[in-house]
């Protein structure tokens, strides 16, 4: 089976100073299967840019499309306002539908943290469900009239769980959010509780994500003491509380928890680098594939180590190694193997243990003349 790999691209990293600065140009094309632009604007209930240069910044979200790539936009917020009314949900759906044309994303990400909380009544959760089956019935007139655009739609919170069976059928996927389990303003939790609760309501494993994330959690405490408050900010990515990897990169290694940190004048941070990360893949790889999910998400690229100028491990150690740890599909921008090949599986004859899948797609909305999908057997 080929598991998905979805990334997510923040647009406020075109702030960060000097190396840290991120931009779309140092995306690698062929590191994840989805790329999520976050995030979207809104006014009077329509979508709209959020951040200085987005437009300029969606053309070049758009270069890095490939064979197998995706794009989508993120829409997200402690507040959805457009589910008030049932004139403001078709204002923001008709806006959604324009504006995703214009700049040409393939689909939707709805992150709305979280209905009936933070100020949200709690009749949002049954608004939110109606918004997504709106959005679902828009979108299938699309793909089925004469249009040549129609979206995936996609999710990201566990507050919709409660019916997560009814949700499930109206989304392409739901990304489960098992990282930020301690912090602030974090209760406790496992990731066997967060994985399996979904499914447990009725959502379909196979439209589920497991979720990673760079974010290093920062306090000022000693190692092993309670935390008093959030460190410092990072001196590229300047968010009190938490740091990119490439901020930290050397560490002390706790060998009990099998994880690294450091501690310097009060100052401590946990984290994952690529030596933990090997042991945690390994975990949830097995537990996606025990609990027959679709694949990770990963929150954010830019936390990654994403131009090798720190760590000296190469660009994106941590994405990298989830991603050799899915068995995600290789990305092949041009004909390469599977020009003038039939549908099918075929050997690849530089290695036994993958092979190719070359299949062709000839839809009206959209005309792929080739998706190569490699895994390991």
């Amino acid at each position: 089976m080929c598991y998905i790999l979805t990334c997510y691209f923040t647009n406020w990293a075109q702030y960060c100073p000097g190396a840290g600065m991120y931009l779309p140009t140092d995306i690698d094309p062929c590191l994840c299967d989805h790329l999520i632009y976050a995030f979207a604007g809104m006014d009077n209930n329509k979508i709209k840019t959020s951040k200085q240069h987005d437009e300029k910044l969606y053309g070049e979200f758009q270069t890095l499309k490939n064979h197998k790539l995706k794009t989508l936009l993120a829409n997200g917020g402690g507040n959805f306002a457009m589910v008030s009314s049932a004139a403001s949900c078709y204002t923001f759906i008709n806006s959604v539908i324009k504006f995703l044309q214009q700049y040409q994303f393939d689909g939707l990400d709805l992150d709305w943290e979280h209905p009936d909380s933070n100020s949200s009544p709690p009749q949002d959760k049954e608004l939110f469900m109606v918004l997504t089956q709106v959005s679902h019935t828009a979108n299938q007139f699309l793909a089925t009239s004469k249009s040549k655009w129609s979206a995936e739609i996609n999710i990201l919170s566990l507050a919709f769980i409660a019916s997560s069976c009814l949700l499930a059928i109206v989304l392409d996927s739901i990304h489960v959010m098992t990282y930020d389990f301690q912090g602030p303003l974090i209760k406790n939790n496992t990731l066997q509780d967060r994985s399996s609760y979904p499914s447990n309501n009725g959502a379909p494993a196979e439209k589920l994500l497991v979720c990673f994330t760079f974010r290093l959690a920062s306090s000022n405490t000693a190692v092993g003491a309670p935390t008093i408050g959030p460190g410092p900010s990072g001196a590229f990515t300047r968010q009190t509380g938490f740091w990119a990897y490439y901020e930290v990169c050397a560490s002390a290694w706790d060998n009990a928890q099998q994880v690294p940190y450091a501690n310097n004048q009060g100052i401590w941070v946990r984290y994952d680098n690529v030596k933990s990360f090997q042991v945690k893949v390994r975990n949830c790889i097995s537990l996606i594939k025990f609990l027959c999910f679709d694949g990770a998400m990963v929150w954010s690229l830019s936390s990654d180590n994403f131009s090798d100028i720190f760590c000296g491990q190469g660009r994106y150690p941590l994405i990298n190694t989830i991603k050799s740890g899915l068995g995600t599909r290789q990305c092949i921008t041009g004909s390469g193997f599977c020009a003038g090949k039939a549908n099918g599986l075929y050997l690849d004859p530089t290695n036994k243990n993958h092979f190719y899948e070359c299949l062709v797609y000839d839809y009206s909305c959209k005309c792929w003349t080739l998706i190569v999908c490699c895994c390991s057997l």
